[in-house]
Order: C-alpha cells, then structure tokens, then sequence
C-alpha cells in the first residue's frame, strides 16, 4: 500500500523545515531529502513528437525513459513537479503483485494467466534495480526484505498462502513463526508471518527523479507545470495543448492516475479517488526501536487496510495506513500516531511527529492497473490502486514496447479495461466495503 497525491496540502506538522528549499513540493518527508533542486521548463511553444506522455509519475516515466532506451522521440508533460503526486509520496515498498492480490487472479482467470501478470511486475522489480544502477540514482538507502504480518491468529492459513504463492507464483516467500515474528516485532498484535526476501525499500521521489534525470540524458524532453487543456484528433496525428504551448504526436499515453477526467472525460469514472495517510517522525532512539520494531525490513499487516511501515534514515519511523473516501482525521499525525501506538504502546512519549501527509490512490473496481488503447494512438496507463512501484515499472515497459515495435504485451490487460465505477454511488459503495472489512478485522474473522 502507497500513498499518494494530497488534495492538495502536505499538512506538515512538526520537525524543522527541510524542505523550504526545494519549491513545488507540500509537506512531504521525502521533499527534505533532496539536495538538489533541478526544474524542467513549462511548455511554451509548439512542438512535434513520435509520442506525447500525460503525467509525470512512474508510469509516464517509465514509459519516457523506456522508450528513449529504444530510441524513440517522446515528450513528457507533468501539470506539477515530477513526482508532486502519488509516485514521489508513497510508502517506498518495491513489491510484486497488484491491488487486486495473486490469489483473487488466480482464482478468477486460472495459473497460466495468473502467473505471467504477476511476473511482470517480478520482472519489473529486477528492472528497477538494474536502472538504479545503470543510471546510478541515489534512492536509499536501498533495504532488502519485506514482511508480512498476520494480524489474525488463524492457524495453517499462513502456510497455506505461502506454498500456494511458491507453486502458483514462484515467489519465494519464507515462513516466519509468531515467535520470529514478535523478535522483530514486539508487539503481541501480531502472529505468524511471510518474509518476501527479494522486495525491498526506497525512496521513491529520489527513484522518479533519478529516472527523469535519466531519460533527460537520453534526449527525453521533460516539461513541468504543464498542464494539459485538451487532447484532440489533427489528422493522422494528435494535438495535446497547454496553456502555452501544443504537442503534435503519432502517440499520446495518459498516465494521469486520479485525474484523467482533465484531460479525457471517458477516464472520468474509470476509478475511485481513495485517500490515504502517512506520518513520518523526528529521529527515535536505538533503545525505542530495540524494544519495538527491531527490525529494518519493510512491514506491513495482513488485514483489508493495513497499518505499513518502515525505520528511514536518521532513525526515523514511516507510518502509514487508514482509507478515507468522504471523511478525513482532522489531524494526520494524531490518528497516526494513533495507530502506531495501538501496535507499540511502548513507544508513548518516545515518538514525535514531524511530518504527516494525505494521498489520493486510483484504484478501478477490478483492482487492477489499465492499460490499452481508447482511440488509434490514443494510449492510457492509469490505475495502480497503491501497489505502484513495479506494475508502473511494468506498465511503462508495456507501454514502450508497444509503441517503439509493435509489441501486443498490453493485451495481458484487456480483461481490466476501463470500468464504470460509479461515480459518487460508487465511492459510497466502496465505503460500505471498507466498513465492512473494518469491522471483519474487528471480529477476527
């Protein structure tokens, strides 16, 4: 689970003020990591492409940097900062798999296809390691490990979903006992739990902006607070206008998560904004974490909304959760600070926040990411439902591929087509599912 874009303030709390100089950014822990303050320009003339790119996030430059590796002319136009949104904001978890979790598509469309979508983003897991040292971004420190905690005492279920994931999957995942589980975790919230050795942890704008500044070396052309007014037929081509200025491209890919509806209405209600949270504190002692999280791999629960957290550098503690489709906590770093208590109250009076922030996750009634074509060279890539950093990996190859030789690897998608989630109908009906599921955790059922 990832957060991603806020709505749009960064609501930041408490802690010095790292990020005052870097501009364009809210209130994001991540912002005050970065040393250096590249911008891209505004677009503000016309100009011809092979490909014209909507968004800036990890989808659109994954596509940007994969096309320009097969060297195809492309244009990249972000309405914000790279990275402003969901990609730059989220927990930082490089895991495989997709919102929709391996067993639901293996239960709905059968192993064979079940296993070459979930080897996609495996793949992609491999690729981002290999691009962060091909292209030698700093994005750590990098942590290996992820784990999964059973937040439920049932018994044999987490055996089982570790050998069905091995066989199906070729995951690779490890049993750990309720035992190995509370040495990391002290806590007697939690019971046994699977150990993915080959995820891990970053941080994911220092990663976007390691890729922008990648494909701005191999000739990609990147354009900032650039947002898109229309997208339009010309011809045999396509006209994507700005406030300023115009791109005239054979290819046009929207990559624009939640926000599709500006740019084309039949992404209006192809997803539902759902919001989420994430706090980072000041630096915790050694002896706070020796009694609490003694661990430094990723974690996350194993319940429908899941706490998921991870110690960042200086010793600070990201802690993240909750969803929110109507009603938000008044005070981010409260209600978070809050869970975090509930799994470690030996911290009280240990932990001070110093930033705390919203994100709008777009997640399609499938749960999947979507991508095809709407028109002839009108592409879209949207959708990752807060499991982003490798099916945007993917999904960008997927996207490349296609356009720079004709690769047909999209059609791995075509059962997540674009899907009427319901518009505002459909947000309270999810609410009722997320209550629902709340109150299935509450029961332990």
């Amino acid at each position: 689970m990832t957060a991603a874009k806020t709505q749009q303030t960064g609501n930041k709390t408490a802690g010095t003020d790292g990020n005052s100089r870097i501009s364009g950014y809210d209130g994001n822990y991540y912002a005050s990591t970065l040393t250096e303050d590249r911008t891209w320009p505004a677009l503000d003339r016309a100009l011809e492409a092979e490909v014209c790119i909507v968004g800036g996030g990890l989808a659109g430059m994954n596509t940007l940097l994969g096309l320009r590796e097969r060297g195809v002319d492309a244009v990249l136009l972000e309405s914000s900062r790279i990275g402003w949104g969901a990609s730059g904001r989220n927990a930082g978890f490089v895991a495989k798999g997709y919102a929709a979790g391996e067993g639901s598509l293996l239960g709905k469309y059968g192993k064979d296809k079940a296993k070459r979508l979930v080897t996609l983003t495996k793949n992609a897991r491999g690729l981002i390691r290999e691009r962060i040292a091909k292209y030698d971004i700093d994005c750590g420190p990098v942590v290996d490990g992820v784990l999964t905690v059973a937040w439920h005492d049932h018994p044999g279920q987490v055996v089982d979903a570790i050998r069905s994931a091995n066989e199906n999957f070729d995951l690779g995942f490890e049993f750990r006992s309720r035992e190995e589980v509370r040495e990391m975790c002290r806590t007697s919230r939690y019971h046994d739990g699977i150990f993915s050795p080959h995820d891990f942890q970053l941080n994911p704008l220092k990663l976007l902006r390691g890729l922008a500044a990648a494909a701005d070396k191999l000739g990609g052309r990147i354009y900032e607070q650039s947002a898109v007014t229309s997208v339009t037929k010309d011809g045999a081509a396509w006209l994507v206008k700005t406030a300023a200025g115009s791109v005239r491209a054979k290819h046009v890919v929207l990559s624009t998560s939640v926000y599709g509806e500006q740019v084309d209405k039949r992404l209006q209600f192809a997803a539902i904004p759902v919001q989420t949270y994430i706090m980072v504190t000041e630096p915790i002692s050694e002896d706070a974490y020796a009694a609490s999280l003694n661990t430094k791999h990723a974690i996350y629960d194993s319940r429908f909304c899941s706490d998921y957290y991870r110690r960042l550098p200086e010793g600070r503690l990201l802690w993240g959760g909750r969803v929110g489709l109507f009603a938000h906590p008044d005070n981010i770093a409260e209600a978070m600070t809050g869970d975090m208590l509930k799994v470690y109250p030996q911290l009280k009076g240990l932990v001070k926040p110093a930033f705390a922030w919203s994100g709008l996750l777009s997640y399609a009634a499938h749960k999947m990411p979507m991508i095809g074509m709407l028109e002839e060279g009108l592409w879209y890539n949207t959708g990752y439902g807060g499991h982003g950093l490798c099916p945007t990996t993917a999904g960008g190859e997927i996207m490349a591929a296609a356009i720079a030789a004709g690769d047909e690897g999209y059609h791995a998608f075509d059962d997540f087509r674009l899907s009427f989630t319901g518009g505002k109908a459909g947000r309270y009906g999810a609410q009722m599912v997320y209550l629902w599921w709340k109150l299935r955790d509450h029961l332990n059922i």
